[in-house]
């Protein structure tokens, strides 16, 4: 008798269990495009027509790529998607803000918009998948508008054609449970959310970037990955009631010095990790509604790493019986990693700075092209399109230089090597940025946005020293 009990329960529970007759389970691939970037350009672009799946259903899973006409990955030394953002608009402007911001200040560091689209999907050199435990989905509409946002690099002087090709698994099963994506990042709410480690440390020494993040509703998450540049150490999200307890951590893998990161030619940039660890659990980290969770970024401190980011995208399912902080922790965390071979270490890279020859070649340079002026002290420096009025500079220790911007093209000021680390924000039409050189040595700089056109030296003279 208990074993027919036993069977007739096992039946009401697959049938529970069982999808709709008419649900699905479908992977579609999609490409956008084409995208045509200049020779050595950093392109950057924001899209709000981006092909997506046109029904009602959950998004379990998704990745992307850079691919030519023919769908065949285009290689690094051809084209690099630095980093890709997918949003979400809703079935019309202000259905589907975004949970964690509402407004971004925009790429050029200064105009605010509203937060009118819901960033579910984002992916850097590592190419982070998104891939949620069952039972689980990102909720997705018939009629919605999906936005993309990306950096693409051209590593080579001609202009290119490529198409960012990405494939979307859904479920029609409108019994999954839906899931919330949250953007946890240490400067948050900016387009281009960078900071700099200006590096001068012990050696083994972190440079650590927090901020809070208070959770909205009682939940579990259910999954979550990472995203950081050349020098990053790992995430880490903690729950500062509970003992500051780690919910989790993103760890990155970086390649192997034979890894094309490594030996793409010219360097535009401090490579990225090739991987970044994430997690998924079906019975998800349980977090209280209204808690203050803590998102950390960790950095090498001993050496220089400019423009670097510390992002998390975590997914949280609503859950009311989560009354209290401080529950079990899932037995079922299932981590990702990377799949292929590479270094758990931090490696140190030196990025130089480039010029083009007459032969057309870029090349490393030792100096920016064009003349050094020795100056007495503080100076300034005009940034025009595209290049900087004083390419070499001499300076005592102790001089600062204002560097004034002109036009409507955006610019920065970057240093790609030199004692200590800093970057401007992008800037244009009469903003000015302003720095102290209080450590001797030599700074190469150039603007990140223009790599190879716009560089200048800077170097500094200890106090009493003269050239």
């Amino acid at each position: 008798m208990r074993r027919f009990a036993a069977l007739l329960a096992a039946a009401g529970l697959a049938l529970l269990l069982a999808a709709p007759a008419n649900a699905e389970v479908k992977t579609e691939t999609f490409k956008y495009g084409p995208v045509e970037v200049n020779g050595f350009e950093v392109k950057l672009n924001n899209d709000f027509a981006t092909p997506h799946p046109d029904v009602d259903g959950f998004i379990t899973a998704m990745n992307v790529d850079v691919v030519d006409a023919n769908g065949k990955p285009v290689p690094i030394q051809r084209i690099m998607l630095h980093h890709i953002v997918f949003g979400n608009l809703g079935q019309k402007f202000g259905d589907k803000r975004d949970a964690t911001c509402n407004a971004f200040t925009n790429f050029d560091s200064r105009t605010q918009l509203p937060a009118l689209t819901e960033r579910f999907y984002g992916a850097g050199e590592e190419r982070a998948r998104l891939q949620l435990p069952p039972g689980y989905g990102y909720q997705i509409k018939k009629g919605e508008r999906w936005s993309l946002y990306y950096m693409l690099m051209n590593h080579k002087s001609k202009k290119d054609k490529v198409y960012i090709q990405y494939t979307v698994t859904y479920d029609t099963n409108p019994d999954l449970k839906p899931v919330t994506p949250y953007w946890l990042d240490v400067r948050n709410c900016w387009v281009d959310p960078v900071y700099n480690v200006p590096g001068g440390g012990k050696p083994g020494s972190t440079d650590r970037k927090a901020t809070n993040w208070t959770v909205p509703y009682s939940g579990r998450i259910v999954a979550a990955g990472g995203h950081v540049h050349g020098g990053g150490k790992d995430l880490e999200l903690r729950e500062p009631m509970c003992g500051n307890r780690l919910l989790y951590k993103s760890t990155p893998t970086w390649g192997l010095p034979s890894h094309p990161f490594y030996n793409v030619r010219p360097i535009l940039h401090e490579p990225g990790p090739i991987n970044m660890s994430g997690f998924n659990s079906a019975q998800g980290i349980p977090v209280a509604g209204g808690e203050k969770l803590k998102f950390i970024s960790n950095y090498d401190e001993q050496y220089v790493h400019t423009r670097v980011m510390g992002i998390s995208l975590l997914y949280l399912a609503h859950d009311d019986s989560v009354t209290k902080p401080c529950g079990a922790m899932p037995t079922d965390i299932r981590t990702f990693g990377s799949p292929i071979p590479g270094r758990k270490e931090t490696p140190r890279f030196t990025v130089p700075i480039t010029a083009v020859g007459r032969d057309g070649v870029a090349r490393s340079v030792s100096k920016a092209p064009g003349g050094t002026q020795t100056l007495r002290g503080d100076a300034r420096v005009n940034v025009k399109d595209f290049y900087f009025s004083r390419p070499n500079v001499i300076v005592p220790q102790g001089s600062k230089l204002t560097w004034k911007f002109f036009g409507s093209t955006l610019h920065n000021v970057t240093l790609a090597n030199g004692p200590r680390g800093f970057a401007s924000d992008n800037a244009s039409q009469n903003e000015q940025y302003s720095y102290k050189f209080k450590v001797p040595g030599t700074y190469r700089l150039f603007c990140a946005l223009h790599p190879v056109d716009m560089t200048e030296t800077v170097t500094v003279l200890p106090k009493g020293k003269k050239k």
